[in-house]
């Protein structure tokens, strides 16, 4: 609350001369002398309308006369507003922090200005307006908070300059950290401006506002911005081979109180199409693109929506890596010819046909009868028990994975042990075999190999397993699958620039029904999300790309309810509504420029009843022998003492 105070108070004395008016009106009305004239009282009732009026003209005028004299004596002791509370702490003046908001949706336009501009114009006007030899400092929040000088300055000069060349990020504001080096800089006393559109998924994070300060919470913005995004888009598989068939698929949010149509369209080298969709309020639809590369090689693109108040989350970018055919090299000793084998199920549920996955070329071989050239070409190496590696084989297909090429080991029966190359690492050690009539189940491990509905339909399937293992410690992060005795069922670890994939699940008809559950072709593919674009040239050839997009929580445009931030102990937190406002907190705030302009209005307002609202003069004359009104003041001509 702000306490009223006068420069001059001894001056408050003059209130008294509120009353001369008053005593001036009194003092100079008119006395009237009776004079006895029978036909005088039929004179009285044709001028009691008059006299009605005449009284409300004085009692208005006498009121408009007091206020100004009030308004004078009030203007002449210069009266000003004190701040209370920690807002009237000296060093609550002397150290200022001005946080200005520069994520993402700071770069919405509203009225035809960028949010962002707006803080910037504030925020300035706000460093104007400090008296000089204050320490300031101003802070830009995004994903890393920024200080435009390392500590407090009373350099405002360059602090407005660097605040001038500002520009908004394409970041998630980190307001945890901004908060904790505002309070750093303040030393626990101070004035902390913050300009922000007070962003919901950013300010749910920040925590409490900094004690022992005074907070002013300028939002740049009185109404959410209705803005519309492309959230994520994601290419399964990942990496896709040459002639294989990818999915894109292009998440869209909406971010407004009704639902939208949107249309999203794809450009990925030389495919080009659009999609419509429906979104609901404040909810999140995808819409699938399907693609193919008939040549190997690297492919940008892009996916976008109708550009909206916020243009910079209606486009994210694509960069693909297309890879020749996969050659894999299936390593099992069972009959060819045995379609109930381990061997069969994973080739058939890697490649059902040509047409399903041109992009994989399975070649099989027995373990003993491979050569040197096969094992130098594989891209994929897919051991399933029974079999048994050479020496020579197993140094080769451990150098070509360290290399970058993939390997996969089914521990399916007693050769098992031998599938797991010492120079591989696994994260478990074989204890024991186990014989599990009932069959086993699976839960996901601490890498979680699906999600959703497809994470809980483990629990329905049933396992007879070969091998008891021990997960090594430390290394449970590797673990995809696990039984219930806490066994690994799958594992997937780097190996080098390539990786290694055990798998501890029976995969026969008597192994259990993993077989033929739809779970069973979808673990051995490799689901992926990518989003982004940077080109890596080599001269004028483009040998790479990588592909960067903004953060999808930047486009959840919704604000956060200020009653809802939290306060430490000691904090003043005031939300500042008006430019005014925002220029004369903290400060004294003199009272004396409208004590002067009403001075001024009430002194016309006299003036104008004056002239406008006169007394009416007596409509005939009075005859002979006839007193006349004693209301106009004075005695009435011709009237007998």
């Amino acid at each position: 609350m702000n306490w009223p105070a006068f420069t001059n108070p001894w001056l408050l004395a003059g209130l008294a001369a509120v009353g001369l008016p008053v005593l001036i009106h009194y003092l100079t009305r008119a006395r009237p002398r009776r004079v006895a004239f029978p036909p005088f009282k039929f004179l009285v009732e044709a001028c009691a309308g008059q006299q009605s009026v005449h009284r409300l003209r004085t009692i208005v005028l006498l009121t408009v006369r007091c206020l100004a004299v009030l308004a004078l004596v009030l203007l002449f002791t210069r009266p000003f507003l004190k701040p209370a509370g920690a807002a009237a702490n000296p060093e609550t003046r002397k150290r200022v922090v001005l946080l200005v908001d520069a994520s993402l949706s700071m770069r919405a336009v509203q009225g035809g200005v960028p949010l962002f501009a707006r803080a910037k114009a504030e925020a300035a006007d706000v460093l104007r307006s400090l008296e000089a030899g204050q320490e300031t400092a101003v802070i830009l929040v995004g994903a890393t908070p920024r200080s435009l000088l390392p500590a407090l300055s009373a350099n405002l000069a360059a602090l407005h300059d660097g605040l001038v060349k500002a520009e908004p990020t394409f970041e998630f504001a980190n307001f945890p950290a901004a908060l904790t080096l505002a309070k750093r800089l303040l030393g626990g006393a101070g004035t902390l401006f913050i300009f922000s559109d007070f962003q919901k998924s950013n300010w749910d994070l920040a925590g409490e506002l900094p004690g022992g300060v005074v907070c002013r919470l300028r939002p740049v913005t009185t109404q959410p911005v209705d803005n519309v995004a492309l959230v994520g888009v994601r290419l399964m598989p990942e990496e896709p081979v040459a002639g294989e068939t990818a999915e894109v698929v292009c998440s869209v949010f909406n971010g407004t109180p009704w639902p939208r149509e949107e249309t999203v369209r794809l450009q990925l080298g030389d495919f080009t199409q659009e999609r419509r969709l429906t979104v609901r309020a404040f909810a999140t639809a995808d819409c699938a693109f399907n693609v193919s590369f008939a040549r190997a090689g690297s492919f940008t693109g892009k996916a976008w929506l109708d550009p909206d108040a916020l243009r910079e989350d209606d486009t994210r970018y694509l960069a693909v890596k297309v890879h020749p055919s996969l050659q894999v090299l299936l390593l099992s000793d069972a009959d060819a010819s045995d379609t109930r084998s381990a061997a069969f199920f994973v080739s058939r549920a890697l490649a059902p046909s040509p047409q399903v996955a041109p992009g994989l070329h399975i070649v099989r071989r027995h373990s003993q009868d491979t050569d040197r050239g096969i094992l130098e070409t594989a891209d994929l190496f897919l051991l399933v028990a029974p079999a048994t590696l050479t020496g020579e084989a197993a140094e080769i297909i451990t150098r070509r994975v360290q290399e970058g090429a993939r390997f996969l080991a089914v521990l399916d029966g007693p050769t098992a042990p031998g599938l797991v190359p010492a120079g591989f690492n696994p994260p478990f050690q074989l204890l024991r075999t186990v014989a599990s009539e009932a069959g086993d189940t699976l839960v996901s491990g601490p890498r979680p190999l699906f999600s959703g509905a497809d994470a809980a339909n483990w629990a329905a399937v049933r396992f007879r397993r070969h091998y008891v293992n021990q997960v090594s410690p430390g290394r449970e992060g590797e673990v995809l699958l696990a039984y219930a005795d806490g066994s690994a069922a799958m594992t997937f670890s780097g190996v080098g620039k390539g990786a290694a994939v055990f798998v501890n699940v029976p995969l026969t008809p008597d192994g259990g029904d993993f077989i033929g559950n739809p779970l069973f072709p979808a673990t051995l593919q490799e689901p992926a999300r990518t989003p982004g674009i940077y080109l890596v040239k080599q001269g004028t050839t483009i040998v790479d790309a990588a592909a960067v997009n903004v953060d999808p929580r930047e486009s959840d445009t919704r604000p956060i309810s200020l009653d809802r931030l939290k306060t430490a102990a000691g904090s003043a937190v005031t939300v500042v509504r008006d430019e005014e406002d925002l220029l004369l907190t903290g400060k004294t705030r003199p009272l004396w420029p409208p004590l002067a302009a009403a001075a001024v209005a009430l002194l016309a307002l006299e003036m104008l009843l004056l002239g406008l609202w006169r007394t009416s003069p007596a409509r005939t004359a009075p005859g002979p022998g006839v007193a006349a009104s004693p209301s106009a003041g004075g005695q009435p001509k011709g009237a007998r003492p």
